[in-house]
């Protein structure tokens, strides 16, 4: 009986940890941007009835890099979410989303910048 309650903990206590258990059912990945050293992507997940979370990496040959994420519902959701534009280092990410203005730098160097104009 006392070997049975220890293995029933100790699958209780490895599921509440995986991780793959809390994660959003996935939907799509796109590249954004593509050069040898590095791509810009993101990612979609449906977080439930009409709620998504989008992410931006920067993935490299050492690995991928969050760059940032939000959620957004089915209302915002649209093909002119996002207007992507880019020009030597520097990838420019319009939407009505935000308020503000951000600016992130990659490993490689490229600026990232996201803004609502």
């Amino acid at each position: 009986m006392k070997k049975a309650f220890y293995f029933l903990g100790l699958c209780t206590l490895f599921l509440q940890n995986c991780s793959f258990l809390e994660q959003s059912d996935f939907m799509e990945t796109k590249i954004i941007s593509s050069d040898l050293n590095e791509k810009i992507i993101y990612k979609y997940y449906q977080t439930g009835i009409h709620q998504y979370k989008v992410d931006f990496y920067s993935v490299d040959r050492a690995g991928s890099t969050r760059l940032f994420g939000h959620y957004i519902n089915d209302a915002l959701l649209s093909p002119d979410t996002y207007h992507i534009s880019e020009s030597d280092d520097e990838l420019i990410i319009r939407t009505k989303l935000f308020t503000e203005a951000k600016k992130f730098i990659t490993r490689s160097g490229k600026s990232i910048i996201l803004t609502n104009r």
